[in-house]
């Protein structure tokens, strides 16, 4: 995984002869630098993953938008791929099962509960939280 150090030394060397992905790294880069800051401490590589994951969800969300109204997002749609490079590999809903029921069976009855689980299921890579939210739900 790279570093934001390593970003930044492709930007430099890209952001004449590919200006749109040396944008995007800096966006990530500059999302990153942000929340180690207000979180006063070291990058570690998931901040690069996370934040890529946003933007991604975001601009993602945007073309959606766009399409509604007969827009070109032709470049939103290659920014869209370049994020794709960062961001972790979903896990299917069938392993997002798994990994739920796992956490459950090494709780106690009365610790069985959403304030209890979700923070665990936010640690594991590729995981998505609107399916595990409603996964847990039903598990409950």
């Amino acid at each position: 995984m790279a570093t934001t150090k390593e970003l930044f030394k492709e930007r430099m060397t890209i952001r004449k002869t590919d200006p749109l992905r040396a944008g995007v790294l800096g966006m990530i880069i500059d999302s990153v630098q942000k929340a180690i800051r207000e979180l006063d401490r070291d990058e570690t590589p998931e901040d690069i993953q996370k934040a890529a994951k946003k933007m991604y969800d975001q601009t993602f969300a945007t073309i959606q938008e766009y399409k509604k109204g007969n827009a070109d997002t032709t470049q939103l749609e290659t920014e869209l791929a370049i994020l794709k490079e960062f961001v972790p590999e979903s896990l299917s809903p069938e392993k997002i099962k798994s990994e739920i029921e796992s956490i459950l069976a090494s709780l106690d009855e009365s610790e069985r509960n959403l304030k209890n689980i979700m923070p665990r299921l936010k640690e594991i890579s590729g995981m998505d939280m609107k399916i595990a939210k409603d996964i847990v739900q039903n598990l409950l």
